[in-house]
């Protein structure tokens, strides 16, 4: 850095220039046109006009770089703003002390990169076009499908209607019913809690102790919850506690025999 200043005008010199800047596009660029003013100090200045020169040139050439290759083909004019904000005002090189340098230059896009440019923005268009309208197909297959428990059922059904024999409700509960946002319908936890207790039933196995034992303690939680009247699913002729080897002890310890004090039948 110096505190020089780019000095007097009669000691600056200027330099058409024309150059090339890649944009955010691969293979498309910016044309760039103008003029550079530049002004060197030692040690700079040492080297010669033509070092100065070169100099300034890679400079600016650095500076024009980053800003353009930021900027997609069709933001031509917010890369043309910043450019000349950055470039239009003296100011020094950071890699080169004793360097001062302005710029006016003009960003343009040629006739053939204007048209690739356009291309790319077409196809890019079109495919966010087939993504939405592909999401919108999607949104509206779900709302009138998977809404409830019931339409996708229907659906179901209908697609089956040519040959009902192919109609399989088992894959159906298993990979449609899921994804129903409303599965827990009245149907579906109907299920799924006869599933539950067929899962429990079938632990138990053919030992009497065991069914009495649960047969005794789903009496007892519907007793206590005032649902009397749910018992009927409980045929009369099962095992009760008491027809048991064993039977349930008020602590929740472990099962004791019934009869205490004689032999266990």
């Amino acid at each position: 850095m110096t505190i020089e200043g780019p000095g007097q005008w009669w000691s600056r010199r200027r330099s058409r220039i024309r150059a090339q800047w890649p944009t955010r596009l691969p293979g498309i660029r910016f044309c760039a046109r103008g003029t550079l003013t530049y002004r060197a100090h030692a040690p700079t200045k040492t080297g010669g006009t033509a070092s100065a020169r070169a100099a300034a040139r890679l400079a600016l050439d650095e500076l024009g770089r980053s800003i353009a290759q930021r900027h997609m083909p069709e933001q031509l004019t917010t890369a043309q703003e910043r450019l000349t904000l950055a470039a239009a005002h003296w100011h020094t090189a950071e890699n080169t002390p004793g360097l001062w340098l302005k710029a006016r230059i003009t960003l343009m896009l040629t006739e053939q990169d204007a048209d690739r440019a356009q291309r790319y923005q077409d196809s890019i268009r079109e495919v966010t076009l087939q993504l939405a309208q592909e999401h919108e197909r999607r949104e509206r297959f779900r709302q009138a499908v998977f809404a409830t428990p019931d339409d996708t059922r229907v659906w179901w059904l209908d697609r089956h209607l040519d040959d009902l024999d192919s109609l399989d409700w088992e894959v159906f509960k298993k990979k449609i019913l899921p994804m129903v946002g409303a599965a827990d319908d009245i149907q579906s936890k109907a299920e799924r809690i006869a599933h539950t207790l067929l899962y429990v039933w079938e632990k138990l196995g053919d030992s009497p102790g065991q069914h009495a034992r649960f047969t005794t303690t789903v009496r007892t939680v519907l007793d206590q919850m005032g649902w009397n009247d749910a018992l009927a699913w409980l045929a009369p002729g099962e095992p009760s506690a008491a027809d048991s080897p064993e039977s349930v002890r008020g602590d929740g310890g472990e099962p004791r025999p019934t009869a205490e004090g004689g032999t266990v039948r």
